[in-house]
């Protein structure tokens, strides 16, 4: 290899396409076979170099692929926070450059355990997949962008989550794409003898599509079998700047209870997240109109709606999903569990106490309990609302509750045209797969979506469209093994990863 091409701008370039790659492989453009291609880039640019400049590269992959996947925050913060826009752009840059940092940890760990004569071929996907976690949770989590979850168009490449979850995914796309690098990735170098390590890695990665084909034959014939209930999802298509505005909420009433005409014969019919946008049985004025429009539905009527209550720590708000009955009477609710950091709460309010002055759409909601489902005469149902759908902590203990299916209730009008919608979606095709059980999606201006528990997309919304549809679902009994062990697996890859670096340590000494 020229040792020019290892110094100076080549690696750096290297980086940035990696980053490129990486970004066009998710929504919008998901160019999903890209998955793989980008990581060859990115081991070149820091192979052979001392690891604070591979921390450096790392760093600059994962600025350039994060800027690509999150752009749609400089939107959000704009036109809804109304921040100025190079400060919008700022603060996505912010939030990229925080993600960016595993990418450069990553690049740091490989160089540090290449330098020890440690081979990335298992060293390298175990890394990725213990920082994908460490991501998933430190800081309340965003797990955004992880790897594995570019594949959620590809049913073939995903039924692996029902063992190890998205994780799972990841190591195998990660393992794939140093698979590539190390047996002669042509454009960066020769082709040589495969070893038995290298050859040990493809006959896994033969085994992962191997179990994706069975498991799509197999799931579709047990759903088959299942008993089946008729869902209906609605789409209000409510712009954002419209939604609170005191003068829409009875159009917007209309608007729900015209759609639900549309889903006539449905057991259950969702409505988005905040769909009544008022406070539910106490407001004198609109109550009574949602518990007529759910009389008149002859089913189970599912609807996202905020709630306040008095509890012995004080005055709380909750972002609430209503079950009423066919007689309009409540029949459960659930309190969103997960929140969204500087969006519905502040954290470190004491030390942050200028962000809601900064940020007017900061909202002060307190959580719900974890594992909460609503129960309708034929099952239980496991509700995620919003950002709650890329945590798979919450639909496993739904389904370790009993949950025979997951419903998803979201206003994603923030995101307005960006990639977001498309990329939120994603999620939901992964907790479909990692329980093993249907899922419906209502969102108030799109995707809403029909998802099997293989994890098929059977039916989707066009965003920015007033919609309803019903289709028959299956109520699977989940237990797949990711739902009992949850994430063992990337456990093991932190666990393995951290022992490898200690014994080259102590070989070094």
């Amino acid at each position: 290899m020229n040792p020019r091409l290892t110094t100076g701008w080549g690696p750096v370039w290297a980086a940035v396409l990696s980053g490129v790659l990486l970004a066009a492989a998710f929504p919008k453009f998901d160019l999903t076979f890209l998955l793989p291609l980008a990581l060859p880039p990115l081991y070149w640019a820091i192979r052979e170099v001392p690891p604070g400049r591979a921390f450096r590269l790392g760093f600059l992959a994962g600025l350039v692929a994060n800027a690509g996947i999150l752009y749609w925050i400089a939107y959000v913060t704009h036109v809804f926070g109304r921040l100025p826009l190079p400060v919008a752009v700022a603060v996505m840059l912010l939030l990229a450059g925080y993600l960016a940092l595993y990418r450069a940890l990553w690049a740091w760990g490989v160089a540090r355990a290449g330098a020890g004569g440690i081979s990335p071929l298992w060293f390298g996907p175990a890394l990725w997949v213990a920082l994908e976690y460490v991501q998933t949770y430190l800081f309340s989590g965003f797990p955004w962008g992880l790897l594995g979850a570019g594949l959620y168009r590809v049913p073939l490449f995903i039924q692996v989550a029902d063992l190890a979850g998205v994780y799972g995914v990841s190591f195998l796309v990660a393992l794939a794409g140093t698979w590539l690098y190390l047996t002669g990735f042509p454009v960066f170098q020769r082709v040589r003898h495969v070893r038995r390590q290298e050859a040990l890695a493809l006959v896994l990665l033969m085994v992962w599509v191997g179990y994706g084909a069975y498991r799509l034959d197999r799931v579709p014939r047990l759903a088959a079998a299942a008993p089946k209930i008729r869902v209906g999802v609605t789409q209000g298509n409510v712009p954002q700047g419209e939604k609170w505005n005191p003068r829409m909420v009875a159009e917007t009433l209309d608007r729900y209870a015209e759609l639900t005409r549309r889903c006539q014969g449905a057991r259950l019919i969702i409505w988005p997240e905040t769909a009544a946008p008022f406070l539910f049985l106490r407001n004198p004025e609109f109550t009574p109109r949602v518990v007529e429009i759910a009389r008149q539905s002859g089913g189970y009527l599912f609807f996202g709606a905020p709630a306040y209550e008095l509890t012995p720590a004080g005055e709380r708000f909750f972002n609430r999903a209503y079950l009423l009955d066919p007689e309009g009477k409540v029949a459960g609710h659930y309190d969103k569990a997960h929140l969204v950091p500087f969006g519905e709460y502040v954290p470190l309010q004491r030390l942050l106490f200028f962000v809601p002055k900064m940020v007017p759409m900061v909202g002060d909601f307190a959580e719900g309990p974890v594992g909460a489902v609503v129960h309708l005469p034929e099952a239980p149902v496991g509700p995620l609302i919003c950002f709650e759908s890329i945590f798979a902590y919450l639909s496993r203990a739904q389904i370790r509750n009993g949950a025979r299916l997951l419903v998803t209730i979201t206003n994603d009008a923030w995101f307005g045209e960006t990639s977001a919608p498309y990329q939120h979606l994603a999620w939901a095709v992964f907790r479909a797969v990692e329980g093993r059980v249907a899922l419906a999606r209502a969102a108030n201006t799109g995707i809403s979506a029909f998802i099997g528990p293989e994890g098929r997309i059977l039916w989707t919304s066009p965003l920015n469209t007033t919609a309803a549809h019903t289709l028959e679902l299956p109520l699977m009994p989940g237990g797949s093994l990711y739902s009992r062990v949850g994430d063992v697996f990337a456990w093991l890859c932190l666990a393995g990863v951290c022992l490898t670096l200690l014994l080259r340590r102590r070989r070094r000494r």
